[in-house]
């Protein structure tokens, strides 16, 4: 058995972490690249949204490397995610004998839990609660170091400096133990602020909101973020990988957490109910920022993508209501590299001008 996964972002890290701990073999996708998008166009079905046309690149790359075991995540509501794993067996068939494994959402820690028994069976129970715990922490050890570095990030003259130091901090994680995870974090981050040479200044914030995939993975979004902070502007985002498996793996088993609920009040009046995916959630956020003063607003998603698609009236509004500039950014495999920096930049050179005027 050889297992594979699709990239998105620094998941990867805590994943690889943990199947190589359980003693499983794993057969890691090459990084996203032009060929990987080609690929996963190629035996995809026509119309079908970018993260699933990378997904199926990532799995094709993968099972001509040996892989014959594929897991992926589905169950998002009224999104094609909850469609991934019937399509893709289709398309896939002709390429040989493989096995899915998909794990719900809505109740990902179980699913995650029986996937890890069944591809490591002589694991402990024991052991594999523990290399559960620790691929959380490893993500929430990620997350908070991307937040330094976006905050500290726009307050330095030498922003590419803070990228570098946070690349390497993620580089560690990747070989760390349990009990060294916290120390790279803490160290990483004081890195960072260390270089920051301007922390009493107020630079302009911008919230990013949209699709989940294009959120966190950086080969899809052009590097956003790094982008941004590079034009001296502060970053925000709610959409982080270790919050979001953290509060739908331990906080929803245990009944404590319900994404759809935590953000709905918050998305009042502008939008009332669950439109699937990351709609509703996209709503809630920019409306909060809105209300927080933030000088901009950026709207990602894949070309397609419904939910985003509803959230975008409900968008315009809170953007118009509460006077802040909104960018939005239609994401497929035909988008260009220089088309979209260049709108960041634009987008990025008004709020600045705005930010002085005011």
């Amino acid at each position: 058995m050889k297992v594979t996964y699709p990239h998105m972002g620094y998941l990867n890290i805590p994943v690889l972490n943990m199947l190589n701990n359980l003693g499983v073999e794993v057969i890691e996708a090459p990084p996203i690249s032009k060929k990987t998008i080609e690929l996963g166009s190629l035996y995809s079905p026509e119309g079908v949204c970018l993260p699933y046309k990378i997904n199926m690149g990532n799995f094709i790359e993968s099972i001509d490397q040996g892989a014959d075991t594929l897991v992926s995540v589905c169950g998002a509501g009224k999104c094609r995610l909850g469609f991934y794993n019937a399509v893709q067996k289709i398309y896939l068939a002709e390429k040989g004998q493989v096995q899915f494994y998909m794990l719900d959402t809505n109740h990902l820690f179980s699913d995650l839990y029986r996937f890890l028994r069944t591809v490591a069976p002589r694991a402990s129970r024991l052991a594999i609660l523990k290399n559960m715990a620790m691929g959380i922490k490893l993500l929430k050890a990620l997350d908070a170091m991307s937040e330094a570095k976006n905050f500290y990030g726009a307050r330095t003259n030498s922003p590419e400096q803070i990228i570098d130091i946070y690349r390497g901090g993620t580089q560690e994680l990747a070989n760390s133990t349990y009990k060294k995870i916290n120390f790279i974090r803490d160290f990483t981050i004081s890195s960072i602020g260390a270089i920051c040479n301007n922390n009493q200044c107020r630079p302009p914030r911008i919230v990013l909101i949209g699709e989940f995939y294009l959120l966190l993975e950086p080969y899809v979004n052009h590097s956003i973020e790094d982008l941004l902070i590079k034009q001296g502007i502060e970053v925000k985002k709610f959409v982080y990988t270790g919050n979001w498996v953290y509060s739908n793996t331990l906080l929803q088993a245990l009944g404590l957490y319900s994404e759809e609920k935590a953000y709905l009040d918050q998305a009042k009046p502008y939008l009332n109910y669950h439109v699937g995916g990351d709609g509703l959630k996209s709503v809630g956020s920019a409306l909060r920022c809105a209300r927080d003063g933030y000088d901009g607003i950026i709207h990602v998603y894949p070309f397609g993508c419904m939910p985003e698609v509803v959230a975008q009236s409900a968008l315009k509004n809170i953007a118009s209501d509460y006077n802040v500039p909104l960018l939005t950014l239609s994401i497929d495999e035909h988008s260009s590299d220089v088309g979209i920096i260049t709108r960041i930049e634009a987008f990025a050179d008004c709020i600045k001008r705005k930010k002085i005027q005011h």
